[in-house]
Parts: C-alpha cells; sequence; structure tokens
C-alpha cells in the first residue's frame, strides 16, 4: 500500500527485520500478527519493512506518528526495550537495512521539507544471529507475543501515545 498523504493514520506500526535471520525478523513477527488480527483498521498502519529503510519516504507521509519495533542487540535476549533514538546500532550487521533509521528518518523529512513525525522504537533484545534461518527463539517468541498483546491494546483502545510502556526497560547505545 503507498502512503498517501491526504489520509493520514493517528499511528503507524513499521516492523523492522529480517526474518531470515532467526530473531532478527522479530519486529516483522509482531507487524504481521497485528496485521492478522487486524486486517482493515482506518486509523492504524501497520507495515513491514523489510529490505530497504529508503522505503520510508512513502511510509513516513501516512501517519502522524510511528512506533519501529525492531530487534537489538542486547543481554539477555527477550527484553522489551524503549531505544533512544541516537546511537543505536542494528542487531545483524550483514541485515540490508542495517542503516541508522533516525538518520535515515532525519534526512526523508529534510528532503520533503517536512517536519519529523512524533516516533519511537520499541525493541526485543537478541544474541547477534551468526547465521541464516528462520524462526525464533523461544525468549524472543514470548516477548513478540507480550508485544502483540501490549500493541493489541494500544490499538482497541484507540491509544495513539508512542511511548512504550513502563515495563519497558530504557535502552542506550548497545
Amino acid at each position: 500500500m503507498n502512503a498517501d498523504q491526504s489520509c493520514l493514520y493517528p499511528l503507524g506500526i513499521i516492523g523492522i527485520g529480517n526474518t531470515l535471520a532467526g530473531d532478527d525478523g522479530a519486529g516483522n513477527t509482531v507487524v504481521s500478527r497485528l496485521k492478522v488480527k487486524y486486517p482493515s483498521r482506518p486509523d492504524v498502519y501497520l507495515h513491514n519493512l523489510e529490505t530497504d529503510p529508503l522505503e520510508l519516504w512513502e511510509i513516513l507521509p501516512s501517519a502522524k506518528r510511528f512506533i519501529f519495533v525492531d530487534a537489538v542487540a542486547g543481554k539477555p535476549t527477550g527484553r522489551l526495550v524503549a531505544v533512544k533514538k541516537r546511537g543505536v546500532k542494528r542487531a545483524w550487521a550483514p541485515s540490508i537495512h542495517n542503516m541508522d533509521l533516525p538518520t535515515v528518518i532525519e534526512q526523508l523529512c529534510r528532503l520533503r521539507q517536512a517536519a519529523e513525525p512524533e516516533w519511537s522504537i520499541w525493541g526485543i533484545t537478541i544474541d547477534i544471529p551468526n547465521y541464516l534461518q528462520e524462526g525464533l527463539s523461544a525468549e524472543v517468541s514470548e516477548a513478540v507475543e507480550n508485544l502483540v498483546e501490549m500493541l493489541s491494546e494500544r490499538i482497541e483502545s484507540k491509544d495513539y501515545n508512542i511511548e512504550a510502556p513502563a515495563a519497558f526497560e530504557q535502552f542506550g547505545n548497545t
């Protein structure tokens, strides 16, 4: 679905990751499950960003605020973390989308001559994958289920706040 500037959603939830790299696909898994649960919502834009971060060019105009759901390198595996916008490294360096999300958003907004939308990163900590494989570890699967439930509560209550719940740990530079 191409973003339509004339039809802004109050909230966009964007999964980021590579499902071919095991736990690195946690963000995409969260959003894929939300898409099944909510196949048509006029108030929430659900999208998976799987390869090219410059795809955000089309996504950013689609919503007033965003929650980006991503896997981040950290221990122990399966923690839910609120990620600071600067200085966070991708969990899996060979990833096609290993560009710094804050920088991409900032530069694309400059090119559009548009204000940066409100946004935050909700992360799930993972071990850095050593090889390609599909599927999530037990710890990350549990975190995915918890995150789907938390986001479902927000969607159903029409709470478009992008701040992570208090249960999330604050997560800085990895």
